[in-house]
């Protein structure tokens, strides 16, 4: 018999955490959506707060019709919109019918700081992007009657400071010329670019769930025979101390296999179906889907269990383990390789504004491409990608929004409580999901500074008792000889552009110097494995050369069989007894916009696979096949000493 463990952090280091579940429509719950066209006006002047726009019954005019959920950047034909850098304000008028006791107003994401207003009060404040925050609107709608009028105002300010995350500085070079500098290749789309959602709650609801696999246990078959699960259960509202509770944990089929009527405790599954990631020997192609159970949480008073106070339910339960060993990354005792490719949420139009249709194809050319992980650069994503890649077995590395953190005072002490703060908000809305198996706290630091050590030195002891059971990974593109923080992570990611940024055309120089990079790493952390998170190169579609010179389709396949070549001498997918290199992950999935400069034709970065549209480069097919062939490679465990 052999059990395997994945420990799960309850609580520790005094953070306090609102729960921020997902909404979703229960016996007891109700959704509204938001989303449509809100009033839309810029704020050039910065006066819509100390003029009590948020008191007026409109918004003062020049105002626009704007789509939430979208970037207001891209979506019309005005070039001051699309470069505007300040506040900019949403409004919406709407009428709330009184069947619950208790409704909430969630934001999705708006980027980046964030104050909100209802019928004229403040409600709500948030700083940065990407993640969720709420309000309870209780306190601000009529009592009383069955139907309430409310407005909503939002202020939304993409001006980005030495402590945000990610950093920048404004820099006012005339009353007509505002520029905000930045350190990263992407540009700074804002708005209140995710849903908006209203939802009810009874008076008591459940508030928070944490749950994860403790250990399960393996025949000498390796199949499960069972598995043990620890959950905690926090109760909001009024009433929590006097309510029972009952938490269920269902399969594929409706059938109860475990429960326990404690708020805080395990579940043992017998003969449990494993979430396994998809794209490996021993799983499951990335177009099938992986097993996944529900868990039910029900609140109830004694004696009434058929008249339920509250009921959610997460239907995206994996039983799944990670270990990590000093050359090998385990996900239920066997072997994984990472292999897939990076992407932003950007698409025409909507710039980062979430759409369920750019969402649907993001996860068919998964399918297509044969690709079993992404990281979510460089920032947590739309909590909708963690689910599909939960139900497809796809594997998420975690992100926070910490790019570009490349000067000396970007290591602050208000910048490290900030980026805990984000840290607290990703893992509290991400850590139930089953996909997730790493946590990247940064992508391209500048890790040699002396200032960066004591900063990722305090956020890793920050982290490490929060992480889940997850490891923790930087993302560097600094070196083993320079690099000063690295010994505080679990797992090596380092972006390379030999033959792009340096060595110009010089493919003929790409395997050895990428080899030579990974074996220096390797001597200077014996026991870290190592995976490229990075590697690629602007392609325009089209455009050809024999032989292949930079910019064109050639040269992209060539550079990344060059790549490959070096990656496959280390692997420990193809060389599981001496191998230590566990993934590589293209830069990038798709075009994406950028700020204009010379080197970004039509403001766009070209290093995608696919275009902007969604259409494969000759480099796709290259990846395509290659990744095919990583499904037909037995999996192997090296043997521990």
């Amino acid at each position: 018999m052999i059990s395997v463990y994945c420990l799960i952090a309850f609580a520790c280091c005094n953070i306090v955490t609102q729960g921020l579940l997902y909404p979703i429509e229960t016996e007891t719950r109700q959704i509204r959506s938001l989303d449509g066209i809100w009033q839309f006006r810029l704020d050039e002047n910065g006066v819509g707060e100390s003029e009590q726009w948020f008191s007026m019954p409109q918004l003062p005019e020049p105002t626009i019709p704007m789509p939430v959920p979208s970037a207001f950047n891209d979506v019309t034909q005005n070039i001051t919109v699309h470069r505007h850098i300040g506040w900019v304000w949403y409004a919406k008028n709407f009428y709330l019918h009184n069947t619950a006791p208790r409704w909430v107003l969630r934001f999705q994401a708006a980027s980046y700081e964030s104050r909100v207003w209802i019928n004229g009060q403040s409600a709500v404040n948030h700083s940065g992007g990407h993640l969720p925050f709420e309000t309870d609107l209780t306190p601000f709608i009529t009592s009383g009657g069955n139907v309430s009028v409310v407005r909503v105002v939002v202020a939304v300010n993409n001006t980005l400071t030495t402590t945000s995350l990610p950093p920048g500085e404004l820099v006012i070079h005339n009353p007509t010329y505002r520029e905000l500098v930045t350190q990263f290749d992407i540009y700074n789309y804002a708005g209140i670019d995710h849903s908006v959602i209203l939802y009810s709650t009874s008076k008591s609801y459940v508030q928070d769930i944490v749950i994860d696999t403790q250990s399960i246990d393996f025949d000498s078959q390796h199949i499960a025979t069972s598995a043990t699960l620890n959950y905690s259960i926090t109760i909001g509202g009024t009433e929590s101390n006097v309510l029972r509770v009952l938490v269920q944990l269902i399969d594929a089929n409706g059938v109860i296999v475990a429960n326990n009527s404690d708020s805080q405790s395990r579940l043992v599954v017998e003969k449990p179906h494993l979430w396994e990631p998809c794209g490996m020997n021993h799983t499951h192609p990335c177009t099938e889907e992986s097993y996944l159970y529900t868990l039910q949480v029900t609140l109830y008073n004694e004696g009434a269990f058929n008249e339920p106070v509250d009921v959610y339910r997460i239907p995206y339960i994996g039983i799944r383990t990670i270990r990590l060993t000093d050359s090998q990354f385990l996900i239920n005792e066997r072997p994984f390789y990472f292999h897939g490719v990076n992407a932003h949420e950007d698409s025409d139009i909507r710039g980062t504004g979430f759409d369920d249709v750019i969402l649907a194809k993001h996860f068919n050319l998964y399918g297509w491409i044969h690709g079993n992980t992404f990281r979510t650069s460089h920032y947590p994503y739309a909590e909708e990608f963690y689910q599909l890649a939960d139900r497809f077995g796809i594997v998420v590395i975690g992100q926070t929004a910490a790019i570009g953190m490349n000067r000396e005072e970007y290591f602050s002490d208000r910048m490290l409580a900030h980026h805990k703060q984000v840290i607290v908000e990703m893992f509290t809305r991400d850590r139930n999901h089953p996909s997730v198996v790493m946590w990247c706290l940064a992508n391209e630091p500048q890790s040699n500074l002396p200032v960066s050590r004591p900063y990722f030195s305090a956020l890793v002891n920050f982290t490490q008792p929060i992480a889940a059971g997850r490891p923790l990974i930087l993302v560097t593109n600094q070196y083993a000889n320079n690099d000063l923080c690295m010994e505080f992570f679990d797992i090596i990611g380092i972006n390379r552009y030999v033959a792009w940024y340096s060595d110009y055309g010089r493919l003929d120089q790409i395997t050895s110097t990428i080899s030579q990079d990974i074996a220096s790493w390797r001597s200077t952390y014996p026991t870290k494995p190592i995976l490229v998170s990075e590697y690629g190169v602007d392609t325009i579609p089209g455009l050809h050369n024999d032989p292949p010179l930079m910019f064109t389709e050639e040269y992209q396949t060539e550079f990344y069989a060059a790549y490959h070549l070096a990656f496959d001498n280390v692997s420990s997918l193809l060389h599981p007894d001496t191998g230590f290199f566990i993934g590589e992950l293209p830069w990038t999935m798709f075009d994406f916009a950028t700020e204009q400069s010379t080197i970004r034709v039509g403001g766009i970065n070209h290093k995608g696979l696919f275009t902007r549209q969604r259409q494969p480069k000759a480099a796709a097919f290259l990846l395509k096949h290659r990744y095919e062939q990583f499904e037909y490679v037995t999996t192997t465990i090296k043997r521990e000493a």
